[in-house]
């Protein structure tokens, strides 16, 4: 064997050595992307249920309520007493339904928030599976993407 021919073989293995590191640092590197979209996804998710649930809450208590000044003011006009006086437990609702929206606008701002998380990781994706696209097409298919996304979930 020639002098060549043992630099060819020794280039050739350290290449490949080389070649299948890259691979191998390209599969790891993908599954984390993916967790990433995955943890974002699971975190609108519980966000998005928990704005459902507290719209039901305030819906609820909007509803009792209602239903309390109604009896209030017909149990006042029964015994003919003035319909001045507030009601200790409205009260209380309207300080929780004051709550509830803190809460809510808190809850959209976090789904804001992950939502622009997940564009990020999608850009990531999308950039690493279409070289070709330009940074301004990766952004439209992001936004289309995590548009869909939201709205399978009921957030848009």
């Amino acid at each position: 064997m020639s002098e060549f021919e043992s630099q060819n073989k020794e280039w050739r293995k350290h290449n490949t050595a080389e070649g299948r590191e890259v691979q191998v640092e390209n599969k790891e590197k993908q599954p984390d992307e993916q967790e990433k979209k995955a943890a974002a996804m699971e975190r609108a998710e519980v966000v998005s249920k928990e704005v459902q649930n507290t719209q039901k809450q305030m819906q609820n208590i909007m509803a009792n309520m209602q239903q309390v000044v109604k009896s209030v003011q017909a149990i006042r006009a029964q015994l003919q007493l003035s319909d001045g006086g507030s009601i200790p437990s409205v009260q209380r609702d309207e300080k929780n339904i004051e709550a509830l929206k803190k809460k809510l606008a808190n809850l959209r701002g976090e789904l804001g928030d992950l939502k622009v998380a997940l564009i990020i990781e999608l850009k990531k994706e999308i950039a690493d599976k279409n070289k070709n696209l330009t940074d301004q097409e990766i952004e439209v298919k992001a936004q289309k993407q995590s548009d869909r996304l939201f709205s399978e979930l009921g957030l848009i």
